[in-house]
């Protein structure tokens, strides 16, 4: 089962302070202590989340978008290695902000639901049901004025989970 996961809106100079560690070291401690403008928690919910978003699949990349860059879509910070499981860290540029900024705002629990409930349930390997789809929606959902600031601030968001 996933873990706890969330979203850190984070200015160009964060992100290059970021960058400049090694990779071994963005790690939760790390990221707790770096300067942000906003966070947003999604608890266990991103892992459906990404799911529904992407056709099933729990894994980097940028296809389909804008929807995969909610999660696990971006630039690999770090969890794209051997040894780096543990932690996971995706950056959304700016510009890809303001396209799931748009594109939340157009998705509805009826679209969302559609999506939700396409997830192949064997790949998923958690119950699929009313109360999880209502769980992943309200964060998704609640994730909106969270994306909505951090796009026009022009702000980079860190997706991070620790497995």
């Amino acid at each position: 089962m996933s873990c706890l996961g969330g979203f850190r809106a984070i200015t160009k100079e964060a992100l290059d302070k970021l960058r400049a560690v090694p990779r071994g070291d963005r790690v939760p401690d790390y990221l707790d202590e770096m300067e942000t403008v906003d966070v947003f928690d999604v608890d266990k919910s991103w892992d459906a989340m990404h799911r529904a978003l992407t056709g099933s699949k729990l894994e980097f990349g940028n296809t389909p978008a804008p929807g995969c860059w909610v999660v696990l879509g971006g630039e690999v910070l770090r969890g794209g290695r051997e040894g780096e499981e543990d932690y996971l860290v995706v950056c959304k540029s700016p510009e890809q902000v303001r396209q799931v900024d748009r594109f939340l705002r157009g998705m509805t629990e009826e679209a969302f639901r559609k999506l939700y409930f396409a997830i192949d349930p064997a790949a998923y390997n958690y119950p699929m049901d009313e109360e999880d789809f209502g769980y992943t929606w309200e964060y998704l959902s609640g994730s909106r004025p969270f994306w909505h600031s951090a796009a026009e601030k022009g702000l980079w968001v860190l997706f991070d989970v620790d497995q």
